[in-house]
């Protein structure tokens, strides 16, 4: 998709009609990314930001602080980036890196992206959806299926990736008007949380963690109240999660009117209601002493059974609403990313997809959809399942949220190099770019140190029998198996691994099927070719 220089022109790419182009607005570029952004990190994450800080009130605000400032000085840079031309109106992020710093580096997040960012995080979201639909008929906060409990979260999982994906070929206007009602239903069960929180907090202030910052009982286990620099560092990347997604709408720019005035405008806006609404559910959650939205009403009702129960199934249905939207936003613009991929013939197998596919609109993204899904499925799946434990699905979930933002942090310092190299792609300039950019790309490169060098290395040695209780969502499987500290670090290394590895296999296997492709891999020059 190309733009003229007063954006009223627009060239649509192959299956997507003129009319499609121009058909999201700004308000559905916020409702998409607010769809794919709140709903997940704020209701299942604070449990454990909570343990991490032992319940100490300004550990777990600092936290949020930190973690939204790094956030909004990435986001904000990439309000100048996402303005750079690209040759695929869709093909975000990787579009971006491959203008501003070179055709290898945004080739390998082309492979990234689709076989690794959304191949797991679509999983990891299916994985909440499912467990949220249980948690809508469990009695309390546990789920209890037996020994046999992830494998039916598991299956539920797939059958919803497999909705979503397919009605996505079918009728991919309604889900964006879809998106624009759960995201606006998602504020009612984050507004409930906030005001109960709050006034309760102030009404009754022994379990106000403001006031009694020694008072700390989270999942039945009491805390110190006491403040760790390093709990409140490990606590990051969980929270990172919360804020990822922001760039899901580069994915769909093709399909957005007045795109670069719009997804600038669209992220920042995002962000900062995100932002604002994770602090306030936080100072809630803070005020009655609890790490969940669950708890906060638990707590505040304990004296009256019916409403407690009443509660628990009205905010289960809710946040069930709330993933229903994430899943579908990040579907929507997961989809979009596959098929852009296949288009560009960038993943192994591309010709033949596009050959079945025959054309029809985003069958070639469902197809790899598929394939992503069932290997890494296996992959994370098998052992969840046999261990009954969602702490594997919670923990890769933040390693590629940790990863990508460091991906993110890589183009925002690149934006700085190009606002003095004379040869470099034209944006849009806005102002405070360069602060942003350094106060983000120094955030997220620190974090990530941070996470690879002490979190997953040195914490390891001091503490590898030690129960890992950072990982885990918003429900606690009966009988299911807790990692380790030594446990946790395998699986943190595997994604490493896995994140090296899967874009070299994917050019080997290329280079293996193809014997007549004539693009260059990304350890190549863009002028060079396999048969050069």
């Amino acid at each position: 998709m190309t733009f003229s220089k007063s954006n009223k022109q627009v060239n649509t790419e192959p299956g997507v009609s003129r009319k499609t182009a121009a058909s999201i607005g700004l308000f559905g570029a916020v409702s998409i990314i607010i769809g794919s952004t709140v709903g997940v990190g704020i209701f299942f994450k604070n449990g454990n930001i909570f343990r991490n800080n032992n319940g100490n009130p300004w550990g777990v605000l600092f936290s949020w602080i930190i973690a939204f400032v790094v956030a909004l000085a990435i986001a904000y840079s990439f309000g100048e980036i996402v303005t750079c031309k690209t040759k695929s109106a869709n093909s975000g992020l990787a579009g971006w890196y491959e203008r501003l710093i070179g055709y290898r580096s945004g080739r390998l997040v082309k492979i990234l992206l689709p076989l690794l960012y959304y191949g797991i995080y679509i999983l990891v979201d299916a994985i909440f959806f499912s467990e949220a639909i249980f948690n809508c008929f469990s009695k309390g906060k546990d789920i209890d299926c037996g020994n046999s409990t992830m494998w039916y979260i598991i299956f539920v999982a797939l059958a919803g990736i497999f909705v979503f994906a397919t009605l996505n070929l079918f009728c991919s206007k309604a889900l964006q008007k879809t998106s624009n009602v759960t995201t606006i239903l998602k504020f009612i069960p984050l507004g409930l949380v906030i005001l109960t929180g709050i006034i309760f907090g102030c009404i009754n202030k022994d379990q106000n963690l403001f006031i009694n910052d020694n008072i700390s009982t989270i999942d039945g286990k009491d805390y110190s109240g006491q403040f760790s620099f390093t709990g409140m560092l490990d606590s990051l990347p969980a929270i990172f999660f919360a804020f990822d997604s922001f760039l899901i709408i580069g994915n769909i720019a093709g399909e957005m009117k007045n795109p670069n005035k719009n997804i600038p405008l669209s992220i920042v806006v995002s962000m900062v209601v995100a932002g604002i609404l994770y602090l306030l559910v936080t100072i809630g959650q803070i005020c009655v002493g609890c790490g969940s939205a669950y708890a906060v009403f638990d707590f505040v009702f304990a004296n009256n059974a019916t409403a407690k129960s009443a509660f628990h199934y009205i905010i289960s249905i809710f946040i069930f609403i709330s993933i229903f939207g994430v899943l579908n936003s990040m579907t929507m613009g997961a989809i979009r990313s596959f098929d852009s991929a296949v288009e560009e013939e960038i993943i192994v197998g591309s010709k033949w997809m596009k050959k079945v596919a025959n054309g029809k609109f985003l069958m070639k993204g469902f197809i790899l959809l598929s394939f992503v899904t069932a290997f890494y499925t296996i992959i994370f799946g098998i052992p969840s399942g046999v261990m009954n434990t969602d702490q594997i699905f919670d923990g890769v979930s933040n390693f590629i949220v940790l990863a990508f933002f460091g991906i993110y942090a890589v183009l925002s310092a690149a934006s700085i190099f190009n606002r003095y190299n004379g040869h470099a792609p034209e944006v849009i300039k806005q102002k405070g770019q360069i602060p942003a950019a350094v106060i983000g790309s120094f955030g997220c490169f620190f974090i990530f140190g941070y996470g690879l060098i002490w979190q997953f290395c040195g914490n390891i040695v001091m503490n590898a029998n030690k129960e890992f209780d950072t990982w885990g969502l918003f429900v606690h499987i009966e009988d299911g198996h807790k990692l380790t500290y030594a446990q946790a670090a395998i699986w943190f290394w595997t994604m490493c691994g896995i994140m090296i590895v899967v874009p070299f296999l994917n050019e080997l296997g290329i280079k293996a099927t193809d014997k007549n492709y004539n693009q260059a891999f990304f350890w190549q020059k863009q002028n060079r070719t396999i048969n050069a």
